[in-house]
This record gives structure tokens, sequence and C-alpha cells, in this order.
């Protein structure tokens, strides 16, 4: 797939709420690149501005881990997060559009020859200043899908630091 299309972008829960015609704008600011397996498209970490749609393949989402092992001293590893497939409309890298210091949360390989389209910092905020109804949508649809996330990772600390505290406790 070196093209996007307009029926697929309206699964993405980026686009939600936007028209064919929107959506046409969008894809002029996307560039698609094909990514061979074991490419990294993130790497966690690295600054990076550019938001990553996933049109075709699999990734894994992964993130580093520093253990420490007895007499061994400390032990880094990845940790597999999740796997994402096209089939999942899965978006990524989408925190590095709104802070110029910002850092990457997780590495991000693909798992299978991958397209994606590449939106830009520049791309994507030229386009949202310049058709606000455009910029208002995309904007308020990833705030939505970063504050369900949030919780998400809010309730799994909760869990971990519960499990943590019990296991101390014995």
């Amino acid at each position: 797939m070196n093209t996007v299309d307009i029926a697929f972008l309206k699964k993405i829960p980026i686009f939600t709420g936007l028209t064919d015609d929107q959506l046409a704008r969008v894809m002029r600011i996307m560039n698609v690149r094909s990514v061979d397996t074991g490419a990294s498209i993130i790497r966690e970490h690295e600054h990076g501005t550019d938001m990553f749609i996933l049109l075709a393949g699999e990734v894994e989402v992964s993130k580093t881990l520093l253990l420490k092992i007895a007499g061994r001293g400390l032990d880094q590893r990845d940790k597999m997060l999740q796997k994402l497939s096209a089939n999942d409309y899965a978006f990524f890298g989408e925190m590095g559009l709104f802070d110029d210091r910002s850092v990457r949360s997780a590495s991000i390989v693909a798992l299978t020859p991958c397209d994606i389209a590449v939106i830009t910092k520049e791309d994507f905020f030229r386009l949202a200043e310049g058709d606000t109804a455009i910029g208002y949508t995309i904007l308020k649809n990833i705030v939505r899908i970063l504050s369900v996330r949030l919780e998400k990772n809010n309730r799994d600390v909760l869990k971990l630091t519960t499990a943590l505290s019990l296991a101390l406790e014995r």
C-alpha cells in the first residue's frame, strides 16, 4: 500500500468526525514510507516530532526495563508492551507533536514489512492553523485518546504499587 485510502483513515480514532474533504486535506500532508522487518520506527528516549499511522503490517511497542540482578549488577532489557497491526488502525508518536523537548516514551519496531504514513509537526500545525475545524477535531480526538491512556496507566501503576507493597510486607 503506497497510497492512503480515505475509507481506511475514517477508521483511525484521531480522524473521527472529519469529512471526506477534510481527510483529503490531511492526506496531502502525509508522506508514506515502507519499513523493513526489524527496522526501528521510533526509539525510546530519542527526540522526535513526527506522528505515524500504521497503514500495513505489524509493529511491536516496547519499553526498556532496568533490573538489578543479584551478583551481576544492573541488567537492561526490553519489555514488549503490545503488538499493533494495521487492522488496529494504529497511530503513534502523537505526543511528539506538542513539546519541542519531548522524547519518545517507547520503542516501535516493525515485526513485518510495514507501510507508515508520516505527519511532521510543522505540516500538522500548518494544516491545523489553516483549517481550524480540522485542527480542532484532531486535537480534541488526541486529547480524548491520551486521557483514556493516562487513566489506564494510572490504574496500572496503582495495581503494581499495591502488589509491590503487599510483596514487601511478607
